[in-house]
């Protein structure tokens, strides 16, 4: 599966979840996701900081939105609430603003609307956790999570 690691970020930048989705990479414990979702809030926030866009309008675009390296891609998806939503993936990965986009509308149907959760707390639900991991699983199985390089020439430009 070409989807690597789910994070989901609160706007104080503490981690509130995460989810190992491949074998493929290496598998991330839970201090170093603390971390790394810690250094990727503060790059977020240094890089809004330094846009020459000013605006107080969340929908003009400001941080980071993706970074690719040869070894892998991160993109993030903010929210008009400040939740950052980021997946790393193969460097290929074409895909990971729709699928950040599918995973926002699940968690605001899963978390958001469930009584008992606490806004901007760790997620603990086993239903958003089945959900996310089911349709990941079934998005790749439908084969719309392939790297670019690795569909057949002839679906990779849909009009």
């Amino acid at each position: 599966m070409p989807v690597y690691t789910l994070f989901i970020v609160n706007k104080a930048g503490s981690l509130i979840y995460h989810k190992n989705l491949s074998t493929k990479a290496r598998t991330i414990n839970a201090n170093e996701c603390l971390y790394m979702a810690s250094v990727f809030h503060g790059l977020f926030l240094n890089a809004s900081s330094l846009s020459p866009l000013k605006s107080v309008n969340l929908a003009v675009p400001q941080g980071i939105e993706a970074i690719v390296t040869e070894n892998f891609r991160l993109e993030c998806l903010r929210t008009l609430t400040g939740i950052k939503f980021f997946i790393t993936a193969d460097p290929d990965a074409d895909y990971l603003k729709a699928l950040l986009s599918d995973v926002y509308v699940i968690y605001s149907d899963y978390v958001l609307k469930d009584p008992f959760y606490v806004v901007e707390m760790p997620i603990r639900l086993q239903n958003f956790d089945q959900k996310v991991s089911s349709f990941i699983i079934e998005t790749a199985a439908r084969g719309e999570m392939k790297s670019p390089s690795s569909r057949p020439a002839s679906s990779r430009h849909r009009p």
